[in-house]
């Protein structure tokens, strides 16, 4: 029996063969198919102009213990079904990657950071892409900003890294992920856009691999 990672995966590679060659298909095609047990998923949720520790520690709790009859606060209460499988570590800074805030890739790296500085190093949610099972789409970024940033800025590259000078973009526009990763299997215009933008990254892909000699 396919499990739901499987059955996605067969999905998604046989759309991605019938409609198109682009580079994300055949990134879909080339995921292993064997992983056993239910893929590990790690979240990182980052909020700029500081973070108020008060906003994800139970009230009432000042040193560890277990989380089952505590109530979590309203603007985490959402995980609040699974907090028998919450760890909440309280005490992690990050005070000597900025001497005041906005840390950039620092935030996640661990070093020195700063608005226009390139990361030093990987960032900590790239090293552990590579070791958690692999997933169709091993390291995502979503960025979330006011509609006409986004609109501006669709891709931004602030927070994550693969290593020293190579960050990872973001996608900052909501539009151009839903249609990256399900415009394969949607209709109407979504779908139009989806093969138009894979036609064309097949016509750069093929010119990239005759370098040149087919203008």
């Amino acid at each position: 029996m396919l499990n739901r990672r499987q059955l996605l995966q067969v999905i998604a590679a046989g759309v991605g063969a019938s409609h198109s060659n682009s580079l994300f298909a055949k990134s879909l095609l080339a995921a292993p198919t064997s992983v056993s047990g239910i893929p590990k998923r790690i979240i990182f949720f980052l909020q700029n102009q500081g973070f108020d520790p008060a906003t994800c520690i139970p009230s009432g709790m000042t040193s560890s213990g277990s989380l089952a009859r505590a109530k979590l606060p309203e603007p985490i209460e959402a995980l609040e079904p699974f907090k028998e499988r919450l760890h909440i570590i309280n005490g992690l800074h990050g005070v000597h990657t900025s001497p005041s805030h906005s840390a950039f890739f620092g935030a996640l790296g661990g070093f020195r950071g700063g608005d226009g500085v390139p990361p030093s190093a990987s960032t900590i949610d790239y090293e552990l892409s590579k070791v958690l099972p692999q997933t169709l789409l091993p390291h995502l970024c979503i960025g979330m900003d006011s509609m006409e940033n986004m609109a501006t800025k669709p891709t931004i590259a602030t927070l994550s890294a693969s290593g020293a000078g190579q960050p990872i973009f973001m996608h900052s526009n909501p539009n151009h992920l839903y249609q990256m990763l399900y415009g394969g299997i949607s209709d109407g215009d979504i779908r139009l856009q989806h093969e138009a933008r894979s036609n064309l990254l097949n016509q750069i892909e093929q010119l990239a691999s005759a370098k040149g000699q087919a203008l």
